[in-house]
């Protein structure tokens, strides 16, 4: 065998060839070793540089999440305490005790005759039916009607509501309903809707239908936004419209108005809603039958559980299709009883 030009025998020329093969098998996998252990270095001097901007970043991206949740909690503490303070109707129903409000108010109207009216709202629960049954009573809530009315042919003043459907968040909620009266039972179903928009803006969305044998379907639309200013006040526009086959066409209300709580010197709550409010129907023909600005003024007084509620409005309103529209003076007072708070 000869290599550049040396002449070697046979066996040490095998010899080397097998010395030659043997390095070149024993220093392959030691310098593959020591790529992997160059890579894997680099690999995690990466991963710890990834960690190091990580830690850095986390306090701020931390703190922007924790105050983004903490505006979100108190623009939705500061809605649902403005519900619960004026009694309203939807958030009775879906408490997970049973909440009772007794109302007795007095109208009086500048063209109108006076009314006086005892009502009952809120739910009892039912445990031994099950979990999810409640009898509701849907009282007088002036924020649940379309205002002037004082029946919602969706709804009854008594009825049986059975939980159906409920997300783990508590933004959707489906209700079946039953209401029960002297003409027999009206089956209706209720839907509930609510997220916030952003960090001051709540939205709550609701549908509520209801049939009756003699009268035939009716449904009621609601759509709710508040806008929160600061801890205790709150921007609050209030949507309704209701269709039914003896309702005025399509029945309708608008109001805008804002919402201020405080506590008084003895530890008890007051809170005022000063609003305008656009009211009208489209039968026998499309028009509004109302412009109202009102303030409603509610406090305790005497114990936690008793209420006392003054509205005063101004109406510039037509009392039936193709009368004259004319100002009028009005005003409320009501004074409830909470139980079972």
């Amino acid at each position: 065998m000869t290599i550049h030009g040396v002449s070697l025998n046979a066996p040490l020329a095998r010899s080397l060839l097998a010395s030659f093969t043997a390095f070149i098998l024993v220093a392959a996998p030691a310098h593959a070793e020591q790529d992997s252990v160059t890579e894997d270095e680099t690999n995690n001097q990466v991963l710890n540089e990834e960690a190091v901007d990580e830690v850095v970043e986390s306090p701020e991206s931390g703190w922007v999440d924790s105050s983004h949740r903490f505006a979100t909690d108190q623009t939705m503490a500061l809605t649902r305490w403005v519900d619960s303070f004026f009694g309203d109707v939807e958030g009775d129903a879906e408490t997970a005790e049973s909440r009772l409000r007794i109302k007795v108010s007095t109208q009086w109207d500048e063209r109108f005759p006076n009314q006086n009216r005892v009502t009952v709202g809120g739910k009892i629960d039912l445990p031994r039916l099950a979990n999810r049954v409640d009898l509701v009573f849907r009282g007088d809530d002036p924020d649940e009607l379309i205002r002037g009315d004082q029946n919602d042919p969706s709804q009854s003043q008594v009825g049986i509501q059975v939980n159906l459907d409920e997300s783990e968040s508590g933004k959707h909620r489906t209700d079946l309903t039953v209401g029960l009266s002297s003409s027999g039972p009206k089956p209706g179903f209720k839907y509930r809707y609510h997220t916030m928009f952003n960090e001051n803006t709540a939205l709550r969305f609701s549908q509520r239908a209801q049939y009756d044998l003699d009268d035939g379907a009716y449904a009621t639309t609601k759509l709710d936004v508040d806008y929160v200013l600061s801890d205790t006040s709150l921007l609050r526009t209030q949507n309704r419209i209701l269709l039914g086959r003896d309702a005025e066409g399509a029945e309708w209300s608008t109001n805008f108005g804002r919402v201020r709580q405080w506590t008084d010197a003895d530890g008890f709550e007051r809170a005022s809603f000063l609003y305008f409010e656009v009211q009208g129907q489209t039968k026998p023909h499309s028009f509004v039958n109302n412009y109202q600005l009102g303030l409603r003024f509610r406090a305790q007084a005497l114990r936690k559980f008793l209420f006392f509620e003054l509205e005063p409005t101004y109406n510039y309103r037509v009392d039936e299709p193709y009368a004259p529209r004319e100002s009028a003076w009005a005003i409320e007072a009501r004074v409830e009883f909470l139980l079972f708070d």
